[in-house]
């Protein structure tokens, strides 16, 4: 899995066969990650370090 906020990054993403989360800090830089078919997209890194934390 990936997380970055760039078409490039989903796109070096995809072309490796890993999942991608955009981060998306605002909604101009949230919106090329979603039209370019990105599978989640989130607002803030906090949800993600939660889920990873009991790891």
């Amino acid at each position: 899995m990936l997380i970055g906020s760039t078409v490039a990054e989903l796109t070096s993403a995809q072309q490796l066969g890993l999942r991608f989360i955009g981060l998306a800090r605002n909604p101009t830089i949230g919106q090329s990650p979603r039209e370019a078919d990105c599978d989640v997209t989130v607002s803030s890194p906090a949800p993600l370090l939660e889920a990873a934390r009991p790891l």
